[in-house]
């Protein structure tokens, strides 16, 4: 344990190489101590509520355009409406998030989302809807997300004191990544009882938490960097990954990993329903999406207890090939029974890559340029899954979706490889990896 006397600086070292190198447990900043702060346990659980919410949202308005159309190449717009403006508006988000009052700028992109998720639960109460009109209001909710986004990043870590900042950036990316599943097992069991367009209404209501709860945290002023030009602003966090080697590989593992393996998630739907013979509307899909998230919780939760203290940058390699062949398995299953381990394996692995990843990068950042950063890590991730699903229901189109499927549980075998987060005179092949 760090002495009293101190300063906070050291201790914040102290947690940050902790989180980096894995070499012991961080003692300041636990979970426990982060979530007795008042602050940012309303920030956190806010966030946590609007992304369940609007996961929720995303992967039943997926599961219902496909039951309703039977059309892949839909489904594929419907996420590339709602991913494709984390690519062009994240870094416009982090700008903002480092130029005004962070607090106005959440309740009012709240306000937006509330009306835009309205618009999609009206459009969609009958199965003869406009897709023009619900890839218009899936494209606004897009929108207010992706400038939502880097904000949450930049507010959520800035609410505690130096010393509790690992914990902090731990469950900021426990949440970012456990609501992207926790969502779609609630909204999977809802929509067989209500369907679609009340678990819409449902996620609406979620912003209203949000902007309740925002009004009782109190958020840190800015400190504006003045003689910067708009654009310089905008780039000032695609220069600061590029000058750090460590947050360069992984906003680049990230990004990679992105475009390659995550269109099994947009594919979802097409692939339990064509391999496993499961229907999307139906309490067994449901079950099969809890699963899969009841292992992603374990996963991205093991971050910070069972594999505290461990090194983050080889687990996050290791996470890569239990990833890799557990998808591959997933793709092979030729019922639903299997699937349900299988699942719950592939869940776990997958988030323990991204959460392991996300807190390698998160603890290397700098306050006042936090936002910025956080926006390139959004287009890296969230913004390149629009593209990448789009290419691959083009692709599905003509193959098959466990031809795409078995390419990402490949490609994610060579991320293992390529996904070395120490220093650059540090870095190890594989097999050095391996014996360890």
């Amino acid at each position: 344990m760090t002495d009293a006397s101190e300063p906070e600086d050291f201790v914040l070292e102290e947690a940050e190489e902790a989180l980096v190198d894995g070499d012991r447990v961080v003692k300041p900043g636990s979970i426990r101590t982060v979530l007795a702060n008042r602050n940012f346990r309303t920030m956190w659980l806010a966030m946590l509520g609007s992304g369940i919410g609007t996961w929720m949202q995303n992967v039943i308005l997926a599961a219902y355009v496909y039951s309703v159309t039977r059309s892949a190449w839909l489904v594929s717009l419907v996420g590339f409406f709602n991913l494709i403006p984390q690519l062009l508006f994240a870094t416009f988000g982090g700008a903002i998030a480092d130029m005004f009052d962070r607090k106005k700028l959440i309740i009012w992109l709240s306000l937006e989302q509330m009306i835009a998720s309205l618009a999609i639960a009206w459009i969609v109460r009958t199965t003869d809807f406009s897709r023009p009109a619900l890839l218009a209001a899936v494209g606004a909710v897009g929108i207010g997300a992706a400038l939502t986004g880097p904000v949450f990043l930049a507010v959520t870590p800035s609410l505690v004191p130096k010393k509790d900042l690992a914990g902090a950036i731990s469950l900021n990316s426990v949440s970012m990544n456990v609501s992207r599943v926790i969502g779609p097992a609630i909204g999977g069991v809802l929509y067989v009882f209500i369907g679609a367009s009340w678990v819409f209404v449902l996620n609406a209501a979620t912003y209203v938490f949000i902007m309740i709860g925002i009004t009782w945290v109190q958020v840190p002023k800015v400190e504006k960097i003045h003689g910067e030009s708009g654009l310089e602003k905008i780039l000032g966090g695609f220069r600061y990954v590029r000058r750090d080697p460590v947050v360069w590989r992984a906003v680049s593992t990230v990004f990679l990993f992105s475009m390659f393996c995550m269109p099994f998630v947009v594919v979802f739907p097409v692939l339990v329903s064509e391999h496993m013979g499961v229907d999307t509307k139906s309490t067994l899909y449901g079950l099969l999406y809890a699963t899969f998230g009841l292992g992603a919780v374990v996963g991205a939760l093991s971050i910070g207890t069972f594999f505290s203290g461990r090194n983050l940058t080889s687990l996050v390699r290791v996470s890569f090939i239990g990833f890799g062949v557990s998808l591959a398995v997933f793709n092979s299953v030729g019922g639903p029974i299997p699937a349900f381990p299988v699942g719950f394996i592939l869940g776990f692995c997958y988030f323990a890559t991204v959460t392991s990843l996300a807190t390698v990068f998160q603890s290397r950042l700098d306050h006042n340029i936090r936002g910025r950063v956080s926006a390139v890590w959004m287009m890296s991730f969230g913004g390149t899954v629009p593209v990448s699903g789009l290419i691959a229901g083009w692709v599905v189109t003509r193959t098959s979706v466990g031809a795409v499927v078995y390419f990402g549980a490949a490609f994610a075998l060579f991320l293992a490889y390529f996904a070395d987060l120490r220093m650059p005179e540090q870095r190890t092949g594989i097999r050095q990896l391996l014996r360890r």
